[in-house]
């Protein structure tokens, strides 16, 4: 079974505060919550899961090519988890610094992801994957998505608050009602 991970070389990071540096603490602790996710699962990462959350924690893209069933969906969507992961450690660790009480709930988050798939039934399967990291880890986005389904009066609260997680069509990414 062959996997691949082709990325474009990452942009100047030089301004990127050092603490999300995929060698940064935070980000080792929550690399390894999400290694020990798959391993309480039966399951192991494989190589190009781990180089494709590295590219997205170096802030570059690119394209994973694997067979069905392989992994895709969690090496894509892992990165932007183990970044969520190391962002709230950092939060309590600046609070427990400070003392300072800050409740950081759903309401504020801006839209985190756009996941775009091909075909409406992907967009509910990619749904049910992606949800069980999150509600695990307890973070607080709200995930939704918007396919030619997706009811008026959705659409319209979409425009108006979008959700931390997007998934998508192309056709309704474009812009078409």
């Amino acid at each position: 079974m062959r996997h691949s991970v082709h990325t474009r070389p990452p942009p100047d990071l030089s301004g990127l505060d050092s603490r999300l540096s995929p060698n940064s603490r935070p980000i080792a602790r929550a690399r390894r919550q999400v290694v020990d996710w798959f391993e309480d699962r039966g399951w192991k990462p494989f190589r190009f899961q781990r180089q494709a959350w590295n590219a997205y924690l170096l802030g570059g893209s690119g394209l994973i090519h694997a067979t069905t069933g392989t992994g895709k969906t969690y090496a894509a969507w892992m990165g932007p988890i183990i970044e969520a992961l190391a962002e709230r450690m950092q939060e309590k660790s600046k609070m427990a610094v400070t003392n300072v009480r800050k409740v950081k709930t759903s309401t504020n988050d801006p839209l985190r992801v756009l996941w775009l798939t091909p075909l409406r039934a992907l967009a509910t399967d990619t749904l049910g994957s992606i949800l069980a990291p999150v509600i695990e880890f307890n973070l607080p986005w709200t995930i939704e998505t918007r396919t030619s389904d997706t009811s008026s009066s959705t659409r319209s609260r979409q425009r108006r608050k979008l959700p931390t997680v997007l998934i998508t069509t192309p056709e309704r990414a474009a812009g078409e009602s």
